[in-house]
């Protein structure tokens, strides 16, 4: 069968077994704080059976022999007694009462003699002998004789109450005598008589209050373990669950704990100040016991869930209190919140200050000087956490996203910060991860596609050029065979360009950094462009100086970079205008800028001039050129990788793309470190109109 240690049949059985333990336990506790609060229970009487072979039958000797004494006093006292004294003396005589009263005595004083035997005259000469014969007949005897120096008794412990410090009222002159017997039959019902009773009654349950109660706390502890393990769970549920109880303020709730629990400590003192018979005790300590166990349980396993659900505090009115107080504080700007806090620093430190050096306590100045050092903690604490959090921030300044702050020591504001921190520095790092993993699937995507095209597009371009070598002479399929031609080389053109965009992105271009004239490079790329700008009918104006420019570069690269651009000015130009090209130094840099007007408006197909040099983006958004889209972001890539600034600005149709190299300068060399021309005589400035260009070459 299987077991369910956390349902409701097993939890309650636990409940009623821990109540019956408790009740059982309590019972037992009292019974046996009752026999020995009446000497009934005590250790020299264990496995004694016997009334008068018991330590209760000798206190209650004791306790007689007590009562003789004031008795006899106040006997011999005469008429001299106060009223109390009379009204003490009127009792004893009832309880030493003749043929009443199974303690007998034997009191004899110079030539007086005094005792409660009927059969014994006053004023006959006094025989110890007889007296003590007849004393020794009755069951259990005592003597004292001061005169012949006589003791001896057969109750056990009455010599340590005689000569351990008993009533020395009984004995004020060295002339005297006491004999006392004890009818050991019973025969009177006295006190000594109802003690016996009662001692017949309650002694057999030491055997049973002591075993019942060492099981009971046993079973007690047991079950208390389980309730507090089985509280607040479910049977196969994790989810700790909480009672209506729960809810209640915990302040509240034990405040009203401790008050019933005063309430019933009240109780059990005026019940345990009445004499109680022993059914008496079992009922009102059991009832009692079941009331105050009620109770615990119900505080002590609202706190347990509390605990393990980790709402003690939660359902505090000191968090309520602190929350609320946080809340409003929070809600303040800073300005008011450091007055609020600098204005309670002050108050306290006045008000300690005061009791500290006006009213000179001690106690003011400790608390003044603890608070002083509590502030100064905090302050350290707090500059230490922001120092912290500072450094995290650093890290992930540096690039190290996956660097988390420590919040385990952190506290408050501080805490709250270095969480916020840690969870944008995660954000940064997935989102790092994510675009590399996007950009790398990007370029193994070109690299594969674009190496499946160049197979079939190679035997297209092999077939065309066939095609064309043969004499065809239908003029329609000579047009055919031309499209064919452009469309496969310009396909070609684009594969090309997937490939080099794949590698760069992927960082598989080797540079070979040399020492490059740029304005030679710009005179060779720009000569290669005349017939493309002839055809678009555009006067190019250039601006290049006189001198060298030298700049530290990939020749091959770089020269893909300015070809690109002048390519972009072929393509995207508007007809009849005119590109201006031009080289210039600003601050220790080479700039070489290119501008014509376009022939669409940029400004209304790309919102931001920095999309252009994104992969197929295009300032033609209708695609009706011949652009790939990739000539800008080929060109921008190769730059930074060389160490140049590719920068591309558009003002309405105003198109301007420039790169910018630091300028090289050998200090070994007599090449001299070259500036800004002082004058346009320092630069070679040329306007070829497309005529004049022909001309020229």
């Amino acid at each position: 069968m299987e077991s369910h240690p956390y349902s409701y049949g097993t939890k309650l059985t636990g409940l009623i077994l821990h109540l019956f333990f408790t009740v059982v336990l309590t019972i037992a506790v009292f019974l046996l704080a009752s026999m020995l609060s009446k000497n009934i229970f005590e250790l020299s009487d264990v496995g004694t059976e016997q009334f008068l072979d018991s330590g209760y039958y000798t206190k209650c000797i004791e306790k007689k022999c007590d009562d003789l004494s004031d008795y006899l006093r106040l006997l011999i006292k005469g008429e001299s007694r106060t009223s109390e004294e009379n009204r003490r003396y009127l009792q004893y005589t009832n309880e030493f009462k003749s043929g009443e009263s199974n303690f007998c005595y034997w009191y004899r004083i110079g030539e007086a003699w005094y005792t409660n035997q009927p059969d014994t005259k006053e004023g006959q000469e006094f025989d110890v002998e007889a007296v003590l014969m007849e004393a020794k007949t009755m069951g259990n005897y005592l003597i004292y004789d001061l005169v012949d120096k006589e003791f001896g008794t057969d109750i056990n412990g009455m010599a340590d109450y005689f000569f351990g410090g008993g009533n020395q009222m009984l004995w004020p002159a060295d002339d005297m005598t006491l004999i006392i017997g004890i009818d050991t039959e019973l025969s009177a019902e006295d006190d000594i008589y109802e003690a016996s009773r009662e001692y017949e009654q309650l002694h057999p349950w030491i055997k049973v209050c002591t075993f019942s109660g060492l099981v009971s706390l046993m079973g007690w502890i047991i079950s208390l373990v389980y309730l507090t393990l089985a509280t607040g769970r479910r049977t196969g549920e994790e989810k700790i669950h909480l009672n209506p109880i729960d809810k209640i303020k915990t302040e509240i709730l034990v405040a009203a704990f401790i008050f019933m629990m005063v309430e019933l400590v009240i109780l059990i003192t005026k019940v345990n100040s009445e004499e109680w018979a022993v059914y008496g005790i079992i009922v009102a300590s059991g009832t009692v016991s079941l009331v105050i166990d009620g109770l615990f349980l119900i505080f002590y396993l609202s706190m347990v869930r509390r605990m393990k659900a980790e709402m003690l505090w939660e359902t505090s009115v000191a968090c309520w209190l602190e929350r609320g107080i946080r809340k409003v504080f929070a809600r303040q700007k800073t300005t008011v919140r450091v007055l609020l806090l600098f204005a309670g620093h002050m108050a306290v430190c006045f008000i300690l200050a005061v009791g500290a050096f006006y009213y000179r306590s001690m106690t003011a100045l400790v608390l003044l000087l603890l608070f002083s050092a509590g502030e100064c903690y905090m302050i350290l604490r707090k500059a230490v956490e922001q120092y912290q959090i500072r450094l995290g921030v650093e890290k992930i300044r540096d690039g190290a996203l996956s660097g988390k702050i420590d919040i385990e020591q952190l506290h408050g504001e501080e805490k709250s910060l270095a969480e916020a921190i840690n969870n944008i520095g995660e954000g940064l790092l997935h989102a790092v991860d994510d675009s590399t993993k996007n950009e790398r699937m990007k370029a193994d995507l070109i690299t594969n596609v674009s190496h499946d095209i160049k197979t079939p597009l190679t035997s297209i371009i092999n077939y065309v050029n066939l095609m064309k070598l043969e004499k065809i002479d239908n003029e329609r399929v000579q047009g055919y065979i031309k499209i064919l031609d452009e469309k496969s080389q310009r396909l070609k053109q684009l594969t090309a360009d997937l490939v080099e965009a794949s590698k760069i992105s992927s960082g598989n271009v080797k540079l070979d950094m040399q020492v490059i004239d740029l304005v030679e490079l710009v005179y060779q790329t720009s000569g290669e462009f005349n017939e493309k700008f002839e055809q678009k009918e555009l006067t190019i104006v250039t601006k290049l100086p006189k001198t060298a420019v030298l700049i530290r570069a990939d020749g091959r690269q770089l020269y893909r970079v300015i070809e690109n651009l002048y390519n972009n000015v072929a393509k995207y130009a508007l007809e009849k205008t005119r590109v201006y090209v031009d080289i210039a130094y600003v601050e220790e840099k080479v700039v070489f800028s290119i501008k014509n007007v376009s022939e669409h408006s940029l400004a209304r197909e790309n919102s931001n001039a920095g999309d252009l040099t994104e992969r197929f983006i295009r300032g033609d958004s209708s695609r009706t050129t011949e652009g790939s889209g990739l000539g800008l972001s080929i060109a921008k890539s190769l730059t930074v990788l060389m160490g140049g600034v590719f920068d591309i600005k558009v003002d309405g149709d105003l198109f301007k793309a420039s790169i910018t190299f630091p300028q090289y300068v050998d200090e070994n060399s007599s090449n001299p470190k070259m500036e800004e021309p002082a004058s346009e005589d320092d630069y070679e400035i040329e306007e070829l109109e497309p005529e004049e260009r022909t001309e020229k070459e």
